[in-house]
């Protein structure tokens, strides 16, 4: 069953075509990954599915519980409500705060009690708030930062930086989750451990993952198919054997005789 309907999208920048006519279509419990040299369009593909930016053609749907929504014009914190949340290239944490509460700033999103009942602490606010810090502490030990938490989230090695952003994206309670490049940095041995790690999430929390990824052993080895980008332009779909055997792709990263 599909959970995410990407129907042709255009992003212009002027007279600049970033993204031309983008369609795809994302599956239940899938990873998909998206590839291309640099500038071919990935991240502003990213921007466009999450509300960042606005497409200017073409729309995008989300499955929820009972129809398909058209999300196209939704803000981005409308569409991480739904259930789309995404990580960044660039890792961005609230440095100066500590690794729990970089999670737990995350659970707000579904936070039903008021500004008032937060102010006066009223009991359904407190009910909620110890629920938040529960959820929170569940899921550091669950992508193993829990002995980390009160540390400040910037003095992390850059991998558990990674895992401390995932871990607040999936305090909102995604069902389809975004990253991009999430091995960006990463030595080969960080690069194998977020493998395992993004499959065992994905079972876990019964996730569907599309991901930006330069590291081709990534990509190649978790990903159930793949998408490329040149340009703008999408040159090639299909499982990781037929993307690395596509004579396009291969031109578009190596350039050709």
């Amino acid at each position: 069953m599909s959970i995410l309907k990407v129907d042709n999208i255009t992003m212009r920048f002027g007279g600049l075509v970033a993204v031309s006519q983008f369609d795809m279509t994302l599956n239940e419990g899938e990873i998909v990954g998206l590839i291309g040299p640099n500038g071919a369009g990935k991240t502003t593909a990213f921007n466009m599915i999450t509300g960042v930016y606005k497409p200017t053609e073409g729309s995008v749907f989300f499955q929820d519980d009972k129809s398909a929504v058209d999300i196209t014009k939704y803000r981005p914190d409308e569409i991480t409500k739904l259930g789309v949340a995404r990580t960044f290239q660039n890792i961005r944490l609230f440095k100066e705060l500590s690794v729990l509460d970089n999670v737990l700033i995350a659970n707000h999103l579904r936070l039903k009690s008021d500004v008032f009942s937060a102010m006066l602490t009223l009991p359904n606010y407190r009910k909620e708030e110890k629920a938040m810090y529960e959820k929170s502490i569940h899921l550091l030990e669950e992508v193993g930062l829990q002995d980390l938490m009160h540390e400040k989230s910037t003095s992390l090695p850059y991998g558990k930086q990674r895992r401390l952003e995932i871990a607040r994206a999936l305090a909102t309670n995604p069902k389809v989750l975004l990253l991009d490049e999430p091995a960006a940095g990463m030595n080969p041995k960080e690069s194998l451990e977020l493998m395992d790690f993004i499959a065992d999430i994905r079972d876990r929390f019964k996730l569907t993952i599309f991901m930006i990824e330069h590291h081709m052993q990534v990509v190649m080895g978790i990903c159930e198919r793949i998408f490329v980008l040149d340009h703008g332009v999408t040159i090639a779909q299909g499982t990781p054997s037929e993307i690395q055997n596509n004579e396009k792709v291969i031109e578009a990263y190596l350039g050709v005789d």
